[in-house]
């Protein structure tokens, strides 16, 4: 009975204490589901150096809140606030920083909370050594060349993220040189307490393998020599997943397939040589491509690509482009024959209508142009051909014609040439290029012989250069070009409708469309013959697809070749803010003439463009 009566008593204890248990949760829920729900003012972070704020932003769940005072405030919740603190601890590890503590501090006013959390960051862990060992000693890879590749410095900050690096450079390094087969295996050895990290990296790179067998699959009316001679790999030749990448993208350039996969086929372990297989999936035959913009200096603007692939087999294009804008309508037709007569040359013919309206002079132009193209190492082109024009100007002041005497309105003038260019491209991404550059240098040659009404010598050196400062999307680029169209045998002067203008939206911004240069006594732009400009850019970005620009522009037009004097450039200044789409930036720009050429009228523009200036 005693057993009975203490059973019971502890019975009664234990479903008291349930009950209180359950009270008090339900007291809880219903408390949370009363309370009215808060929201999120400000997130500040305070104390990190060395780890950026973005970065650890990104590792929150709990939400910032908006850039735009607009758009609503994100909801608290304490609970993900708890889980930051061991995610930026974490975080914090992975950047070699085992000491860091990180204190939250909540302040709750008016249904909106003020988050400020304080990071101390501590000592960080330093590298005392990197070893780096070739376990297979008859290979040609060399320990003392694989140390080029780390970005982990002896004396400098261990970071998580670096050392996977190095084995990932050390592996590309092996697979660029002929290892496929090769084997990256590392461990770190670290000390909270001292503070310090020791590397050591294994390498078994593996044979020597080369390129085997080369099988195109999937292709239909593209035939396989096009294809063969776009490919930078070669049966036989050391194996190199550089050149299996690079054989991709010029693949892509050909604007025929819309997807590339060039594969290794695996082989048994003894075997040198890798198969390669090469799948391509072609594109529709047509495509039509219509587009509306809209920039200060143009105005509404419109623009239709029609385009024809595989045209009767054999990787032909056909093209028809037509563009509208205020300054300019154009209508345009090309057609790309590749590999004429089964060889490496390309056969470009490209024909059009064209109405120019420009401050000082409008025409009329009908032009043809075929050339001969190849492809050169290096991601370098090279054509020779055949251009002939026929241009009408019209609508020119009688100030300016007093000057330009070789300018008769309304006269059609044929120029009948020799046309040459010569053109590299190392960029990574057209649409927003962070590294690489690009060379144009173009020349048209029209000499009495080929019986056209002008005689003249253009020539024109267009140099782009965009280097990455090390962060993501802060880019330096930088352009100079210089162009001449000196006149020859029985032509004087070289007519305005043929000469170089500057000014507008794609060059020295900070002044009038096409006004720098020579002008007449109404201030009238009449163009030169030859012709300067330099640009310099810093891209950064600011807030996510918000990007910011500062730029500075320096250039002039000079009346002939031999007034062209330095001395005399014009020079402006400005800064823009772009917003990133998958075409390119979208964006406003205002730029300030340095040394204006009428203080009056020439005092800032407000440039609405898409695109990068170059």
């Amino acid at each position: 009975m005693r057993q009975d009566h203490h059973f019971g008593q502890r019975l009664s204890a234990a479903a008291l204490v349930f009950l209180i248990c359950l009270i008090t949760s339900i007291q809880t829920a219903v408390a949370e589901v009363d309370s009215p729900p808060l929201f999120i003012h400000t997130l500040k972070l305070v104390g990190n150096k060395s780890v950026s704020s973005d970065t650890i932003y990104a590792e929150l769940l709990t939400p910032r809140p908006p850039f735009f005072f607009w758009r609503s405030l994100p909801h608290y919740n304490p609970e993900d606030l708890r889980n930051d603190i061991n995610r930026l601890k974490a975080l914090y590890r992975r950047e070699g920083f085992y000491h860091a503590s990180i204190s939250p501090e909540v302040q709750e006013s008016d249904g909106r909370v003020d988050i400020r959390l304080a990071i101390q960051e501590g000592p960080g862990i330093q590298v005392i050594k990197i070893e780096i060992s070739v376990v297979e000693t008859d290979s040609q890879i060399q320990a003392k060349t694989l140390l080029k590749f780390s970005p982990l410095v002896l004396g400098q900050r261990f970071t998580e993220s670096d050392f996977e690096k190095l084995k990932k450079e050390i592996l590309n390094h092996l697979l660029d040189n002929g290892y496929p087969k090769g084997r990256v295996e590392g461990q770190v050895l670290l000390d909270p307490k001292a503070n310090t990290a020791a590397v050591y990296i294994q390498v078994w790179p593996g044979p020597v393998c080369s390129f085997g067998r080369i099988t195109i699959k999937g292709q239909q009316d593209t035939p396989e020599p096009l294809i063969q001679r776009y490919l930078e790999i070669k049966p036989g030749e050391r194996f190199s997943l550089a050149k299996i990448i690079a054989s991709q993208e010029r693949l892509y350039e050909l604007d025929l397939f819309q997807s590339v996969l060039i594969e290794p086929e695996e082989v048994p372990a003894h075997q040198r040589e890798i198969p390669i297989t090469v799948v391509v999936s072609e594109k529709k035959k047509r495509s039509l491509k219509i587009g509306a913009g809209y920039g200060s200096w143009d105005e509404f603007r419109a623009r239709a690509i029609l385009r024809y692939r595989n045209l009767a087999g054999g990787g032909r294009v056909l093209e028809m482009n037509s563009k509208y804008s205020r300054l300019e309508t154009r209508f345009e037709g090309s057609f790309l024959n590749p590999r004429i007569f089964g060889t490496d040359l390309d056969l470009v013919v490209t024909s059009g209508l064209l109405w120019r309206y420009y401050p000082t002079f409008s025409d009329r132009a009908l032009f043809t142009r075929s050339i001969v193209e190849k492809q050169l190492p290096w991601k370098t082109k090279a054509y020779i051909g055949h251009g002939l024009e026929f241009a009408r100007p019209y609508g020119i002041s009688d100030l300016a014609l007093q000057l330009l005497t070789a300018t008769q309105p309304g006269q059609l003038y044929r120029a009948n040439m020799l046309v040459w260019g010569l053109s590299r491209s190392s960029i990574d991404n057209p649409a927003d290029p962070q590294k690489g550059g690009q060379v144009y240098l173009v020349g048209e040659w029209a000499p009495r012989f080929m019986s056209g009404q002008l005689q003249f010598v253009q020539s024109s050196l267009d140099v782009r250069q965009f280097q990455n400062l090390g962060l993501k999307n802060v880019v330096l680029a930088a352009r100079a070009k210089f162009g001449l169209i000196p006149p020859i045998q029985n032509t004087d002067q070289i007519p305005i409708y043929r000469r170089f203008f500057s000014g507008g939206p794609t060059n020295m911004r900070a002044y009038r469309m096409y006004y720098l240069g020579p002008r007449d006594s109404s201030g009238n732009p009449l163009g030169g013959e030859s012709i300067f400009l330099s640009t310099l850019e810093l891209r950064f970005p600011m807030y996510q697809e918000f990007r910011g620009v500062a730029f500075f522009d320096a250039g002039n037009v000079f009346s002939r070749l031999e007034d062209t004097d330095l001395g005399q450039l014009k020079y402006g200044a400005g800064f823009g803010l772009r917003y990133q789409t998958p075409i390119g930036p979208v964006g406003v720009e205002f730029a300030w003439p340095l040394n204006p050429i009428d203080r009056d009228k020439d005092t800032y523009q407000v440039i609405l463009n898409i695109g990068h200036a170059f």
